[in-house]
């Protein structure tokens, strides 16, 4: 109490005192790097260029390793898990420019950065093909195609019917809609989970680099006998242009970006905390008549 009656007994001229005080002692604790050019910029584009290089050539070593899907799958997917654990706060790690598209569109990057981060990480894919192509022997580089991310082909081949008689099943490949449409679920997928555990204000989690992590081998593991499982233009576009397999590539630009597209455009429209929703915000509680 009697703190109180001398808090009401101090003159304007000693509370200004006090409020500069305790606005100095904030100012304080703010980290001055914080507000430097280097930390907000350079050292995310770092990150994002480094690390898309060591994730996608980490992924690539996986799949050429005649492990199959499987080794691809869980190679990228730990790769991003323990990659987005220790550098996640400083860039966000997003490693896909369809990734970036979906941040932006949720509303959690600017456009300036938009563009550079999307720069960095299809040099880090190039980068990573260029790498693999130096460090596997021939046979092995040309076995997997580089890492190259192609629509799977079914050869033709000869079966015998249930009356002994040899019939030719013909050749068959995943067709060019079909290509596009397994990218844009998974990417949708994907997506739309990076943003509801890592962005969003009510359901962001401590365990997001695990469930991003587990959410890409998953996805890698159901398309990857389809389409190579890229669900990333930086991923296909290095070994794509070091191996100079560029068959349907547009696939694994359009598929992703425009799943992307959608997934950050549903979540602004649908899934968002009303603080980040778009068109239907939330409305006042009606006042209860007593």
């Amino acid at each position: 109490m009697s703190e109180r009656k001398d808090l009401l007994a101090t003159s304007p001229d000693e509370i200004g005192f006090i409020k500069k005080n305790i606005v100095k002692h904030v100012d304080a604790d703010v980290v001055p790097e914080d507000k430097n050019k280097f930390i907000q910029v350079i050292r995310p584009l770092l990150v994002e260029l480094i690390g898309t290089t060591l994730f996608v050539l980490i992924g690539l070593w996986g799949a050429c390793s005649n492990g199959g899907v499987i080794a691809a799958a869980l190679s990228f997917g730990l790769a991003l898990m323990v990659l987005a654990a220790s550098f996640g706060h400083i860039s966000g790690v997003h490693f896909n420019p369809a990734v970036t598209i979906g941040v932006l569109i949720a509303g959690e990057i600017q456009a300036v950065m938009t563009i550079l981060y999307v720069v960095m990480q299809l040099l880090g894919g190039i980068a990573a093909g260029g790498i693999l192509r130096l460090l596997l022997s021939t046979h092995t580089y040309n076995a997997c195609k580089g890492g190259a991310t192609l629509l799977t082909h079914y050869p033709a081949f000869n079966t015998t019917g249930a009356n002994g008689v040899i019939q030719l099943v013909p050749a068959d490949d995943v067709r060019i809609w079909q290509g596009i449409l397994i990218e844009f679920i998974v990417t949708f997928v994907l997506v739309t989970v990076i943003i509801m555990v890592a962005l969003d204000t009510k359901s962001k989690t401590g365990l997001a680099p695990i469930l991003i992590g587990f959410t890409l081998a998953v996805n890698i593991l159901a398309v990857g006998a389809y389409t190579g499982g890229s669900l990333n233009p930086a991923r296909s576009l290095g070994p794509a242009i070091f191996s100079n397999h560029w068959e349907n590539h547009f696939v694994y630009w359009i598929g992703p970006l425009v799943g992307a597209i959608v997934a950050g455009f549903l979540y602004r429209t649908v899934w968002a905390h009303h603080d980040r929703r778009l068109f239907v915000k939330r409305t006042a509680p009606t006042a209860v008549k007593g």
